[in-house]
């Protein structure tokens, strides 16, 4: 820019300088004048071009041709100066446009005088002037042209980093009309005033300027024609591209709808499908023309049909926008399809019922799943059955319909298998899923239809009848289980015997609650249970207040050793040979404080139930090595009579019994040679191998060990041998059945052939009679207890009976002179 200011600058300087101020007369400052004032601010736009025609541009070309390039310069940068002036707010941009004005002006003028035209003095009938004119005006149009447009597009090309002839073509060359224009009307003004004079040319100023307005209205109706034209064409245009969107677009709808991943549907209001989607086709299994020739009826459930018209006809009628709801719809195949059903309408002004747009998704998957949770949330999952939650909610809901009918009748039966620890224990934990699952399907088969059976947990299972029956026919129910349980199960190749414990209910007016009533049933269980097993008992009130007074026992019990209402009871064991007593035996017993005496058998088996048999055996034990160790030192140091302590088989489940055993010797300083320790047959059954562990280690001690009670219970006889046993105490319910003449010793034989066999000695329980006394002492049984002898007595009594008979025979044969007291036990 700085440039081109520059150059234009030297060439307006060497224009001023070789002005002819010969040639300024009063028409150019006219001339002059009506150019700077007037012509550069009337201008005409050509339409569908960029650029205007001004009146400027034809006085310049005029002065070009009148007056000589000089004054041409001067006049073309002067009126290029005040134009931008008036439209530019960057003074470099007014300068540059009139330095560049002046040099296209002079390059113009260069250009007519190398041409060698001659038109200062036009000779009147020249016939060839006016053709000269032509080529100086095509000159000059040319000229001009090239000289500004270059210029201009140098500046852009450069201003904007784009390539210079891109520039030119794109923002320029269509602007050639512009000079052409202004060319052609110079030279027609310049004909004119050679033939008619300058004058002409100042009076046809106001024909110009009408001319000029003429054609600048003229060329504007064209401009708004061609406005009207172009938007007509864009609208035709935007009206072809709408026509292709709607096309795309309804291409873009049917591909939508064709292929979308849910069923979409068009239907008429009466039903009937009019066109369906290909996922639909998949979720019902009808292809599209067996859809069309059918209705949606056809193939939604009956039961579902009523709920679904009501929606469509709160639809139709404006009631509701739309409605969705969960449907059943039947697969071509007959299998049960659930879907999510969503309906709206399509409006059309032209129908009288509007068609529906139905969109049905395949939710069968999801609708199993839940299914199947709720399933698994209400049953068990191992045997099927429905579990506790189920079961108690059926309960409830039965002593509800019992509340509101007196003649609905409600029984439950609650089933505890007998011994399946042991299963599990012996054959594993499969073999014990397998015999659940068959006991399962042998209850299943043992009710009504209307009843229901569940699994609580672990081998616990109820059943619940209710409705119209008779309550004999539950008993029967339990009679059918337990003569069904009576047959083999046969698992894996094992033959499983199984057996239950059955508590039945009838509800009564006192039962208000399904926990209330699965409270007695559970309470006739264990009644049955500790009745002997493998058979059923109805649940009376009596049984009621037995498990309420079992409970406070079991309460009491927990306080009873802190209290010291449990002690020991001792009595003497005697030799039959020789009549002296040689050994003492503990009995525990519990002074209840409102109940007075509880038998051993009542409160051990409570404490073995509720965990309590380690402490109680471990506090007798030690109690008892404590109160007899000082009493047998000071009346019997030279007879070694032995101290007997009851062992439950539940102790043999602490790891540490024996070492427990000793640390009590080792604290209260009882010599273990004197103690003995009577254990029952059922230890070989629940412990097994480690019972023979621990009873060593305990023999290992210096400790006997006796088997009391022989013969009532579980007995093997490949144990006896195993264990280290010293002493068979032989049962009173083997000794009461001897009679006066010595009969009825059949057992009592076997037992004491069975331990001479074994070399182990025998001691009888329970002698009452000098009969008794006499066949045992005939069959040659090592010793006898009873009260035949001595009673149970406490630990005074039993101080002064030994300070009074150790080392005295009281037993003699004839029996002259015995002793006999006469108690009750």
């Amino acid at each position: 820019m700085f440039a081109v200011i520059i150059c234009g600058l030297a060439v307006l300087s060497g224009a001023v300088y070789r002005m002819p101020v010969q040639k300024v007369d009063l028409n150019f400052l006219l001339l002059f004048c009506f150019t700077i004032g007037v012509g550069s601010r009337l201008t005409v736009k050509i339409p569908k071009f960029k650029s205007h025609i001004a009146v400027s541009d034809t006085f310049i070309f005029l002065a070009l041709l009148t007056y000589g390039g000089e004054l041409a310069i001067i006049l073309s940068a002067v009126e290029a100066f005040f134009s931008s002036w008036r439209f530019c707010n960057r003074k470099l941009t007014v300068f540059f446009n009139s330095a560049a004005v002046a040099i296209s002006t002079a390059l113009v003028y260069m250009a007519l005088s190398l041409s060698g035209l001659n038109l200062d003095s036009p000779a009147a009938g020249n016939g060839s002037y006016p053709q000269k004119v032509i080529v100086a005006l095509s000159i000059i149009a040319v000229t001009q042209f090239i000289a500004n447009t270059a210029l201009a597009s140098v500046h852009d090309a450069l201003k904007n980093e784009l390539p210079l002839w891109e520039t030119w073509k794109n923002k320029y060359a269509y602007s050639f009309i512009t000079y052409f224009v202004g060319a052609v009307s110079a030279g027609i003004l310049h004909l004119l005033a050679g033939s008619l004079g300058f004058v002409v040319i100042f009076a046809s100023f106001p024909v110009i300027f009408f001319i000029f307005l003429t054609y600048k209205m003229y060329l504007k109706n064209i401009e708004m024609s061609i406005q009207q034209a172009e938007q007509a064409e864009e609208a035709n245009r935007k009206l072809e591209e709408k026509a292709v969107e709607l096309s795309e677009s309804e291409e873009r709808f049917r591909s939508a709808f064709n292929h979308a991943p849910i069923g979409i549907a068009l239907v008429a209001a009466d039903g009937k499908w009019l066109k369906v989607n290909h996922a639909l086709c998949r979720i019902l299994g009808y292809s599209e023309d067996e859809f069309l020739g059918m209705d949606f009826q056809s193939v939604l459930f009956p039961e579902d049909l009523g709920d679904t018209l009501i929606k469509i006809n709160e639809l139709i009628s404006g009631r509701s926008p739309n409605c969705q709801m969960e449907q059943r719809y039947i697969h071509k195949a007959g299998k049960t399809v659930w879907t999510l059903w969503s309906v709206s309408t399509a409006a059309d002004s032209k129908m009288a019922a509007p068609n529906l747009i139905f969109q049905i998704q395949d939710i069968t998957g999801r609708k199993l799943a839940e299914a199947k949770l709720k399933h698994e949330a209400t049953h068990d999952i191992l045997t099927g059955l429905p579990n506790r939650k189920m079961f108690m909610a059926r309960l409830s809901a039965a002593l509800k319909t019992a509340g509101k009918n007196r003649n609905h009748k409600i029984s439950v039966l609650f089933i505890d298998l007998d011994r399946f620890k042991y299963v599990n224990d012996s054959l594993g934990h499969l073999i014990g899923d397998e015999l659940l699952i068959g006991i399962a399907n042998r209850l299943r088969d043992c009710l009504r239809p209307s009843d229901i059976v569940a699994r609580l947990g672990g081998d616990e299972f109820t059943i619940l009848v209710e409705g119209g029956y008779d309550q004999n026919e539950v008993v029967r129910i339990a009679e059918r289980i337990n003569q069904k349980f009576s047959q083999p199960f046969d698992l894996g190749g094992y033959e499983v015997y199984s057996s239950a414990s059955i508590g039945i209910l009838h509800a009564s007016d006192q039962h208000l609650s399904a926990e209330d009533m699965m409270r007695d049933a559970d309470t006739a269980m264990y009644q049955a249970k500790r009745a002997g097993k493998a058979r059923h008992e109805v649940f009376d009130e009596q049984m009621h207040h037995a498990a309420k007074e079992m409970l406070q026992l079991e309460t009491d019990l927990r306080r009873a050793v802190e209290n010291g209402e449990i002690y020991a009871m001792y009595q003497p064991i005697f030799s039959l040979s020789t009549g002296e007593i040689t050994g003492i035996e503990a009995l525990t017993r519990w002074m209840h404080p409102k109940l007075g005496k509880i038998a051993p058998a009542r409160f051990i088996n409570i404490a073995e139930e509720i965990g309590m048999i380690d402490s109680l055996g471990e506090y007798i034990l030690e109690r008892t090595c404590r109160e007899i160790g000082p009493i047998l030192n000071a009346v019997s140091p030279e007879h070694q009579i032995t101290l007997s302590v009851n062992l439950s088989c539940r102790q043999f489940g602490q790891p540490k019994l024996a070492e427990n055993v000793m640390r009590i010797l080792e604290n209260t300083h009882f010599p273990a040679n004197r103690l003995k320790l009577e254990i029952t047959e059922s230890i070989f059954f629940e412990y097994q191998v480690k019972a023979i562990e621990m009873l060593n280690q305990i023999r290992e001690f210096g400790i006997e060990i006796d088997i009391d009670d022989f013969g009532t219970g579980y007995s093997n006889l490949g144990y006896l041998i195993k264990l280290p046993i010293s002493t068979l105490k032989i049962d009173r319910s083997f000794v009461d059945p001897i009679d006066q003449e010595g009969r009825n010793t059949e057992i009592v034989k076997t037992v004491l052939a069975l331990a001479r066999n074994l070399g182990l000695k025998t001691v009888a329980e329970g002698i009452e009679t000098e009969h008794q006394l006499r066949a045992l002492k005939q069959l040659g049984c090592d010793g006898a207890q009873g009260f035949f002898f001595a009673k149970p007595m406490e630990l005074d009594e039993l101080r002064q009976y030994l300070s009074e008979n150790t080392g005295t025979k009281l037993i003699e044969l004839p029996f002259d002179g015995v002793p006999i007291v006469a108690t009750l036990q």
